[in-house]
């Protein structure tokens, strides 16, 4: 019998196979998680900005960004494309850029000291600003502009398993991501890259899962999205680079 021209798709394995007439298209994002559109809006990101170093990213856009995997169109982050604003306010000493969509931050030293006061920190945690203090945290203030909306979170490099993503730790930002637990609409935590020191750790793998218990996790680059955690099991691309 011949079968209607309309799309056939199949589930295996947490992936999506979409059959269309004799070619098969892959998608690596299971359905459930609503942010259909991940890899496209990752690949925007990093070809739009640029920023160099380790850095981290917060957005919160209409979720039909999120819903279709498609383009997207000029209104997306329109507030927010002047690229040399964005950069230039990374250059001041807040080291911060906070916008209507978009917040991105890169570290920061702490006065006095060698040590930076991590990206990710300052955008989930602590500013470390005069004046976006009364923000704080910036990441959650983004997400109160639309509860609905496609709250997605980035950092360059997976968060260190010394400081930033160690569960009880000083600076770990792990409770600060339970404002995503009441987050109605699509979102995800992304990392481009493990930290060089962190590769196959045990300790990661730890602190991912714990991560993951807030919000799902990816790792993005340019060309491809992979889920890392699914039925307690971590993927070995989120382990090593």
């Amino acid at each position: 019998m011949k079968m209607p021209p309309q799309v056939l798709s199949t589930r295996e394995n947490g992936k999506i196979c979409a059959f269309w007439g004799i070619g098969i298209r892959l998608f690596l994002l299971p359905p459930a998680l609503g942010v259909h559109n991940l890899q496209t809006i990752m690949k925007s990101l990093l070809t739009t900005y640029k920023i160099d170093g380790q850095n981290a990213m917060g957005i919160n856009v209409p979720a039909k960004y999120c819903d279709d995997v498609a383009d997207l169109d000029q209104n997306f982050l329109s507030q927010d494309n002047d690229v040399e604003k964005v950069k230039n306010e990374l250059n001041l000493p807040d080291r911060i850029y906070n916008g209507a969509e978009l917040i991105v931050a890169k570290p920061k030293q702490i006065p006095g000291s060698q040590f930076n006061l991590h990206s990710e920190y300052l955008l989930l945690i602590n500013s470390n600003s005069k004046t976006l203090a009364h923000l704080d945290p910036l990441m959650q203030n983004l997400l109160s502009k639309s509860k609905t909306g496609c709250g997605i979170f980035f950092t360059k490099n997976s968060p260190c398993v010394k400081t930033c993503s160690k569960p009880g730790g000083r600076y770990s930002i792990i409770p600060a991501l339970e404002m995503f637990d009441q987050h109605k609409g699509p979102k995800a935590f992304v990392f481009s890259q493990v930290w060089k020191h962190d590769e196959d750790k045990p300790e990661w793998e730890v602190n991912l899962s714990e991560i993951n218990k807030h919000i799902p996790v990816f790792r993005c680059d340019r060309t491809n999205c992979v889920r890392c955690v699914e039925n307690n099991v971590i993927n070995i691309r989120c382990k090593k680079n």
